[in-house]
């Protein structure tokens, strides 16, 4: 449901007052007084040219319909027994000037005692009074633009009346703790801003907090009301074995095969889908983000290649690259550029980056660097770290290749059996400061898939099997607190290991083939994987 609010937040001595009201949903049109905000103090030093002002109200004093008070006007002298309103008292000493303007920073002073009106302590020279700002705040679900979009996307479009901010984020949860954080583009029109991640059929709390150089500004908490969950996503069960030792988080996934093979999906850490796409390619091997968090884009699993397909986090927008022959896999590389398996070549194939444009640009071919017969590119990442892409082809190697091109090294020829030391065939993989992961589809024999982690010299340092086998794709990810992500394509599993391998979760997608996934600690910013 879209929810629109007008708030109005004052600062006052460095501490910000609410004064809130939604737009038209008052009773009487009055402003919200926020309690705790009024002092009637000692006395100030003097101020820019006002008179003396009248002892401050006590905290939280409601206001009047139409306008509210905030943290009251100066005071005077408290020189009889001060009485104790809740929140602050009368205190004695000389008066202090008020600043220039309404309920003047400068007059009151800290709060006198209770009894006699003791002595207080001189409150700091008027600054000209309160300084203040409004929000103008417009909360809409992508499923109010497009019944075909998630009611669990909010669009959030904003103003407000400070000429310069520094920054700016919204902050949005089950309750006003809040627990996520949208940072907010201060180039973007209207400050648009999403809401990635929110549960189904749940009220969620907004607030949205914005700095200029001198002050923070926090508008009142809205909520908002996200829509129904999908019937797209078929999964059978989402299996928490040891909540203390798993690392809460978002899959990224997708089916390459079976019901909903044409839907990308992110998983919350409860298994709730949190975010899809009706409207994918048949069968989709990756579905990932880009770097910059504003697109999400998706690559055929067919091995005749297809087109590409992007869509934007709100799902307003898509457009699918028919130009391109792309297969099985596409990182994120830096802002909006992606690269991808190309599939369109006569010979082998090769690593292209490509912008949203459509403008592509071809960084890598394997012919001539791998054998011809049987060459057959099955899974990339990139490595911000490192800066080199990491690229399989199925039955012969992993190469890790600069920028450039150039092949710096593979990992067959730093094993000892040469690739027979993962059983011969893989897919996934995940390049480390000081280690490569890789699933081997027959790491563990001819029907059992394994996880193995070898150091960059090409030692072997850790194998998991799990039971589990896939000879399509499967995938594997070191997380960011130490576990181990592991997908078993053709299975329906992805296993969740700690780092003695116990299992800790349990995702099972029943009949329908997961295809590589993708964990992210946040929906917002540079995914983990290739910062590691």
């Amino acid at each position: 449901m879209a929810n629109r609010r007008r708030t109005q937040v004052m600062r006052l001595g460095g501490v910000l007052t609410l004064l809130a009201a939604a737009c038209g949903s008052s009773d009487d049109g009055s402003n919200i007084s926020q309690p705790g905000a009024g002092s009637a103090g000692t006395a100030g030093s003097s101020g820019a040219g006002a008179g003396a002002g009248t002892a401050g109200s006590s905290a939280g004093a409601g206001a009047s319909a139409g306008g509210a008070t905030a943290g009251g006007s100066a005071g005077t002298a408290g020189s009889s027994a001060g009485t104790t309103p809740a929140g602050g008292s009368a205190g004695s000493g000389q008066a202090g000037a008020s600043g220039g303007g309404a309920a003047g920073t400068s007059s009151a002073g800290t709060a006198g005692s209770d009894a006699a009106g003791s002595a207080g302590v001189a409150g700091s020279a008027g600054t000209g009074g309160a300084g203040s700002a409004v929000f103008d705040i417009d909360i809409t679900l992508a499923s109010e633009v497009d019944p075909a979009a998630p009611g669990t996307v909010g669009i959030v479009t904003w103003s407000i009346d400070v000429a310069t901010l520094v920054s700016a984020r919204i902050e949005f949860g089950l309750d006003t703790t809040y627990g996520m954080t949208a940072p907010v583009d201060l180039g973007a029109a209207d400050y648009r801003t999403l809401l990635l991640g929110m549960k189904p059929a749940r009220t969620y709390h907004v607030r949205v907090v914005a700095e200029d150089a001198s002050a923070t500004y926090m508008s009142e908490d809205l909520t908002v009301e996200t829509g129904p969950a999908t019937d797209l996503v078929p999964l059978e069960s989402f299996r928490i074995v040891d909540e203390a030792a798993r690392e809460r988080g978002f899959i990224v996934a997708s089916y390459w095969m079976g019901m909903g093979s044409s839907v990308p999906f992110i998983l919350d850490a409860d298994g709730e889908v949190v975010w899809w796409f009706e409207g994918g390619p048949s069968g989709i091997a990756r579905a990932v983000m880009s770097a910059d968090g504003k697109n999400m884009w998706l690559t055929p699993a067919s091995n005749a290649g297809g087109a590409l397909v992007r869509v934007s986090m709100d799902t307003l927008d898509s457009e699918t690259y028919s130009d391109v022959v792309a297969s099985h896999d596409i990182t994120p590389v830096s802002g909006e550029t992606m690269a991808y398996i190309e599939y369109g070549e006569s010979d082998c194939d090769s690593i292209f980056e490509i912008d949203p444009s459509g403008a592509t640009q071809e960084i890598f071919e394997s012919q001539g660097v791998v054998e011809t017969n049987g060459c057959h590119g099955n899974a990339l990442r990139y490595s911000k770290a490192e800066d080199v892409y990491t690229y399989s082809d199925v039955s012969q190697d992993i190469l890790v290749i600069d920028r450039q091109g150039e092949v710096l090294w593979r990992l067959s020829e730093r094993t000892d059996q040469g690739n027979a030391a993962w059983g011969g065939t893989q897919h996934g993989h995940h390049l480390l400061e000081s280690s490569m992961l890789v699933y081997a589809n027959r790491g563990g024999g001819s029907q059992v898939s394994s996880f193995i982690e070898f150091s960059l010299e090409g030692e072997e340092l850790r194998r998991y099997e799990g039971g589990a086998f896939s000879a399509n794709l499967g995938d594997v990810q070191r997380l960011p607190g130490g576990n181990t992500l592991i997908t078993f394509s053709n299975d329906s599993l992805i296993h969740e290991i700690d780092a003695e391998d116990n299992l800790v979760l349990e995702i099972n997608g029943a009949e329908s083939r997961f295809g590589y996934t993708l964990f992210r600690t946040t929906l917002y910013g540079e995914p983990p994987d290739i910062n590691q």
